[in-house]
């Protein structure tokens, strides 16, 4: 079956970050629209409405960068479903140009879940039977590049990241308006507040701190991600973002991004990203110097490989 039309607007020049393209956040919320919408098709029309009694939630969020989109770029995203499980849906969005061009990509796993009391929940009979209409095979543009799904992502609490030298380099309190229908903070937030914190990240990123650099145009950019949620905070939880550098190449570095609650050192969220460096001038990506990346690779934590 063909994919379905499940959101379609522009890139907003408030929606975009100092590298001029529309901010990673943003991606996730314009998927959000589109997630609901599929859902909605799919025979839950009530599910993202305050007084639902089932909705879906995010487990597993894969998506890559393809064509950066710029202020005033129209863009539309198109759906499908991958496979439908007792109580999780496998699915695809794919974000468009008005040209044709693909923007990104994102395959992910939801889980229906029963509102009063948080646990998974069985797909309605309707859901089932609406299924097969919007069943869809994966697309090779939205298969992962440099990120191996078939890993079970690392889940740490805070002390052991700790113990491992790293550092709490952002901090907070979840705001209401990033919280989902039930209270529950959305993926969209969770990469806000990744992307606002990156700056205190020296490790990844050492060129961004040489002003040189910066008055080059060069910066870093996002290629492609995965989040694991293991728990969910809710509005008003506070949180402490923890990086670690996993290793670089000449092409791309990656990083771990950590979301945790600094009280009791739970892990919310484990995201595993690769990144390149960026010239804002030129808009190409840049490669980083042999010599760089041997020294990069030198804070890479043992533990931490693979």
């Amino acid at each position: 079956m063909p994919f379905t039309l499940t959101w379609a607007g522009e890139c907003s020049a408030w929606e975009c970050d100092e590298l001029g393209h529309l901010n990673m956040r943003h991606y996730v919320y314009k998927t959000a629209q589109a997630r609901a919408g599929l859902i909605i098709r799919m025979g839950l029309p009530d599910a993202f409405k305050n007084d639902a009694n089932s909705t879906v939630r995010v487990r597993d969020f894969h998506i890559k960068y393809q064509a950066e989109a710029r202020p005033g770029d129209a863009l539309k995203i198109e759906s499908g479903l991958i496979s439908l499980d007792e109580t999780t849906a496998k699915l695809c969005h794919i974000m468009y140009h008005y040209d044709g061009r693909i923007a990104a990509t994102v395959v992910e796993t939801v889980e229906h879940i029963y509102i009063h009391e948080i646990r998974a929940f069985n797909w309605p009979s309707r859901v089932k039977e609406a299924a097969p209409r919007f069943l869809v095979e994966l697309p090779a543009p939205a298969k992962p590049r440099n990120i191996d799904l078939t890993k079970e992502p690392l889940k740490l609490n805070l002390e052991a990241l700790l113990d491992l030298g790293l550092s709490v380099v952002g901090a907070g309190v979840f705001g209401e308006e990033e919280g989902n229908n039930i209270g529950q903070i959305t993926p969209q937030a969770y990469f806000g507040r990744t992307t606002s914190s990156g700056g205190w990240f020296h490790d990844g990123w050492p060129e961004l701190h040489d002003p040189n650099y910066r008055e080059a145009g060069g910066m870093g950019a996002l290629l492609e991600a995965r989040a694991v949620f293991h728990s969910f905070p809710e509005v008003g939880d506070a949180y402490a973002y923890v990086p670690a550098f996993l290793g670089a190449d000449i092409y791309t570095r990656g990083i771990m991004h950590n979301l945790l609650n600094p009280v009791t050192g739970e892990c919310y969220m484990t995201s595993t990203a690769r990144g390149c460096l960026f010239n804002t001038k030129t808009r190409k990506l840049v490669k980083t110097p042999p010599e760089q990346v041997e020294h990069l690779n030198e804070n890479v934590i043992p533990q931490l490989k693979g």
